[in-house]
């Protein structure tokens, strides 16, 4: 049997980086975080506003795990953190726990959610041995989504991939509006999201193995299934109440995608 993990996570500007990079203290944090940005597009041309990654702090993260048996594979767990549940260096301890001896799945996790969580280790001083040993630190065991539906070509966004493939892709939220939701204390709001990211960033790997032939078309299709089934008992048990009202109707907004898994998941869809 093997074990995996989809991981995503929201991050928003580490307040005390920003500062301590624009060196006047006694500005308004948003004053300071505009110079910090502006200085970022100045050193790009205009072409970037995008914060190098040590400035990224997790404010969620959301995550599925599955277990492969006998060329299925069964959604068993799907869990939320915001940082109102618990500190963050809790949070990386309890992730790099969850995350060992398990096959992560992302989409852009390479370039993005394992070098924030290693920065923010180095931050708080969290040890992470098992994933900093040779054979993890180059990707062994690590399905990066993007890297792998683009290939050698330009990659597109996940929100592409996933309406190619009958997913609803982002919807009322998208990464850019997470700052913004931030300020407001809408933190059930951004775990949904990034929620309904993981759900789909393993829907996609699962349609990839079927592609690859890592997966069979009847195990494909039980997976799907599963998940479906899986999914919603999930939620009640592991999210908030708020999380789970903001991720209302979201699975059958999938339903065009779970359509297309063949009559083997339409009879277990039920």
């Amino acid at each position: 049997m093997r074990r995996f993990v989809t991981l995503d996570l929201e991050t928003v500007p580490d307040e005390a980086l920003v500062s301590a990079v624009d060196g006047e203290p006694t500005r308004p944090y948003a004053e300071q975080l505009r110079r910090v940005v502006d200085a970022r597009r100045a050193r790009t041309g205009g072409r970037s506003d995008f914060l190098p990654l040590p400035y990224h702090r997790p404010i969620a993260a959301c995550l599925l795990e599955a277990i492969e048996d006998d060329g299925v594979l069964h959604v068993t767990d799907a869990d939320a953190w915001t940082e109102a549940r618990a500190p963050e260096a809790d949070f990386l301890e309890r992730i790099w726990q969850r995350l060992e001896g398990a096959s992560l799945v992302t989409f852009h996790g390479k370039g993005f959610d394992l070098p924030v969580l290693e920065l923010r280790s180095l931050k708080h001083g969290v040890p992470t041995p098992a994933w900093f040993a040779p054979a993890r630190r180059t990707g062994a065991g690590h399905h990066d989504v993007k890297e792998l539906l683009a290939g050698c070509a330009t990659p597109a966004p996940l929100d592409l991939y996933a309406k190619l493939v009958g997913l609803p892709g982002k919807e009322d939220v998208a990464g850019g509006d997470v700052q913004a939701l931030y300020a407001t204390g809408a933190l059930d709001r951004i775990a949904a999201y990034c929620m309904t990211d993981v759900v789909q960033t393993f829907l996609l790997f699962l349609r990839l193995r079927l592609v690859e032939g890592s997966l069979t078309p009847d195990g494909y299709a039980e997976s799907a299934a599963g998940a479906r089934q899986a999914l919603p008992r999930l939620f009640a048990r592991r999210l908030r109440p708020a999380e789970r009202t903001a991720l209302d109707g979201f699975l059958d907004r999938c339903a065009r995608f779970f359509v297309a898994t063949g009559e083997p998941a339409r009879a277990r869809v039920g």
